[in-house]
């Protein structure tokens, strides 16, 4: 069975949840158990640049398991005795994995790089590189992550496990949002739902990075909403009339003409997607059967469309599809697997990973990058 993450009950008559969110090629083909170890799920952001060697930033390029990404921010604001406002990072990474990615630190202070881990907590973390660099790193800048993730005890039809790999490498898999955006047991969610209930009743207050975090999770369940349903019409990656596309890992939006004979073969070879909504204020930008079909499913939850309008929260567009980059995989023995591949920054393995195999019991919550 796909993944379910159950919210709390919205404004409405229908609950707003993250899930259930199908795949579009049916029921996994396997069972499997993922992170017997930090090792079993490596993460490395791809940042696409590098620092110029120059300026009054100190760029970091860390390694850490057992901590998440903020905790490391704090931990090396720490160490140089400044606040941790001035310390960036473009993505969010998981705490119980392996991962690998750049930190800004606007300070003169140095850093010499090394082998030394640094314990800190029930976790530990070592600064690979250190350079400069003349600005700051800002959240979301970076190109990919490289994901290895190793599943072991893997039970299932081998032959059916790669017939099935091999479809999501050749076709993509739909681009849900993981349950780590929505917290344990999607109480994100239920933590919007009542900030907005509480704005609705003249209680408002300034939004901070927690209440952020609350509204991006509402509005990624709408569109795994809308998404799911695009799945299960068959829909989720081609063009509807009125649907607006986005280019393969770029955020460059364009309306296409329907009479145009390249669009359909560029949508075979996955170098563009059709759109789903992440709700907020502006003008819609899709028409006819694509916005209508938007309108029907998000209309048991159009009060809350409106609250996030009212916030002035940019509406957005995010592609319905995601394509796996040089994905590659291999047995180290009968019963255990590694999964090799890149994904755009801001998508989800588990959105690979609920198409493949059904994981032990609460793993899939864990899995974190951005």
């Amino acid at each position: 069975m796909p993944w379910l993450c159950f919210g709390q009950a919205a404004m409405s008559d229908f609950p707003l949840t993250a899930g259930p969110c199908p795949s579009p090629w049916g029921e996994p083909v396997a069972q499997a158990r993922l992170k017997a170890s930090p090792e079993d799920f490596v993460v490395e952001e791809v940042l696409g640049f590098e620092p110029n060697g120059e300026g009054e930033h100190l760029w970091l390029w860390v390694e850490k398991r057992g901590l998440n990404t903020d905790a490391v921010a704090r931990e090396l604001a720490a160490q140089l005795g400044i606040s941790a406002a001035l310390v960036s990072f473009s993505g969010l990474k998981d705490r119980q994995a392996l991962t690998r990615q750049w930190f800004s630190i606007h300070t003169p202070a140095s850093w010499a790089a090394g082998d030394a881990w640094l314990t800190k907590d029930a976790g530990e973390y070592r600064v690979l590189r250190a350079l400069r660099g003349a600005r700051k790193l800002r959240r979301g800048v970076h190109d990919a992550n490289r994901f290895s993730i190793t599943l072991r005890d893997v039970r299932g039809d081998q032959a059916a496990i790669e017939s099935r790999l091999q479809l999501l490498a050749d076709e993509g898999v739909a681009n849900y949002f993981g349950p780590q955006r929505f917290g344990h047991g999607s109480r994100n969610i239920g933590q919007g739902l009542a900030l907005l209930a509480s704005r609705r009743a003249g209680r408002a207050r300034r939004r901070d990075n927690r209440e952020n975090l609350w509204m991006s999770a509402i509005r990624s369940a709408l569109f795994n909403q809308v998404l799911a349903e695009r799945v299960r019409n068959k829909s989720w990656s081609s063009c509807l009339p009125g649907d607006v596309l986005q280019l393969d890992g770029r955020s460059a939006l364009f309306t296409p003409d329907l009479l145009d004979a390249e669009i359909a073969p560029r949508l075979v070879r996955g170098e563009v997607h059709p759109t789903g909504p992440l709700p907020g204020d502006g003008s819609s930008v899709i028409t006819a059967e694509a916005l209508a079909l938007e309108q029907g499913i998000l209309a048991p939850w159009q009060s809350i469309c409106e609250d996030l309008a009212a916030l002035r929260i940019p509406a957005q567009r995010r592609a319905l599809r995601l394509k796996l980059r040089d994905p590659r995989w291999s047995w180290l023995d009968s019963d255990t697997l590694v999964i090799e591949f890149a994904l755009t920054a801001g998508a989800f393995a588990t959105s690979v990973l609920q198409s493949l195999a059904v994981l032990e019991e609460g793993q899939l919550d864990a899995i974190s990058a951005e």
